[in-house]
């Protein structure tokens, strides 16, 4: 509201001063100018209040429920954000990309249309919630409501112990039996069965790669982390990167490449999955965590992507497993 002090009256009652014929007129004048002013203040808070609202064009929910094995990068210490929960919401934000970060798996049971994308880096019987906080259970009723969101178009991207979540298990010397794979294996596109000791290993790239970090590696690349190898392999994958098992330590090794990362489709979305990042090193890297934010634009929409599948053209030999070693007689 705006309020017009009336210079005329004050004058004549409180003041005998003379002014120039053009005083009022000039006042008015000064009136208006004033006036206009206030309105172009207002208008310009509201446009940049609105501005930076449209700033923040994507959001997207971090989910780092340890019902497994918690590894560092996501472990909360004196209920500091972890250190994957600093990398993702610190990488996202130039992109204009809000992190809702939390391990509570009720939040599935709420209203997920807020969200462009679900990032996932868990572990363990997710359904059973965290051993300090059972409460934080992803129920069935909020896994039917994230599966409904993502085959109806949000995005999906799994991080390195994601595939070790949810999983049937059984023998690591073998495929599970079709019935017997879980739908949150199907979702990703295989599951996690062992690793070996961390060590330095090839890593070969589908070129050309939609993922720019991934385009300038070339061919090839060296890299240190722990190296998941998986099970159960979809048919309907889009293989992106491939790990090069030959020669690595570790008999569980001893089987073709495979797929490393990849992508497939799930109704209208976009699943992503990397296994990259057992250290926290790697979630510090400045460089390493741009994948991280590729693939969370690829998964939302940002990065254009072809998921048409080309596992058994690339990593035809995936779902050979190691054999198991020889008893002694």
């Amino acid at each position: 509201m705006f309020f017009i002090f009336n210079n005329e009256k004050f004058d004549k009652k409180f003041n005998n001063t003379k002014f120039p014929s053009n005083y009022y007129q000039n006042s008015i004048m000064r009136k208006i100018i004033t006036i206009f002013s206030c309105l172009v203040t207002v208008f310009a808070a509201v446009f940049m209040s609105e501005s930076e609202s449209a700033e923040i064009s994507r959001k997207i929910l971090y989910f780092s429920n340890s019902a497994g094995y918690e590894h560092s990068t996501v472990k909360s210490v004196h209920g500091q954000p972890s250190v994957s929960d600093v990398a993702i919401t610190n990488v996202c934000k130039p992109a204009s990309i809000e992190v809702v970060c939390t391990k509570n798996g009720s939040v599935f049971d709420g209203d997920l249309n807020s969200y462009d994308a679900f990032v996932f880096q868990t572990s363990g019987e997710l359904a059973k919630g965290t051993k300090e906080h059972p409460e934080w259970a992803l129920t069935e009723t909020g896994w039917k409501k994230l599966l409904t969101s993502i085959r109806n178009g949000k995005g999906f991207v799994g991080f390195h112990p994601t595939t070790d979540s949810n999983r049937y298990g059984g023998n690591i010397y073998e495929n599970s039996p079709k019935e017997k794979i879980t739908e949150f294996t199907k979702l990703l596109g295989a599951e996690f069965t062992i690793h070996g000791p961390s060590q330095e290993a090839t890593i070969s790239v589908v070129q050309p790669s939609p993922f720019a970090w991934l385009a300038e590696k070339g061919k090839n690349f060296r890299m240190f982390d722990e190296w998941y190898v998986h099970k159960n392999f979809g048919n309907d994958i889009r293989v992106f990167a491939v790990l090069e098992t030959d020669g690595m330590k570790g008999e569980m090794y001893r089987r073709p490449i495979c797929p490393i990362v990849w992508g497939r489709t799930e109704g209208k979305g976009r699943i992503l999955y990397s296994a990259f990042g057992h250290y926290d090193e790697y979630w510090k890297n400045p460089d390493k965590i741009t994948l991280v934010l590729q693939l969370i634009q690829a998964a939302i929409g940002d990065i254009k992507i072809d998921l048409t599948p080309n596992i058994e053209t690339v990593t035809p030999n995936a779902n050979i497993l190691q054999s198991p070693p020889k008893k002694e007689e």
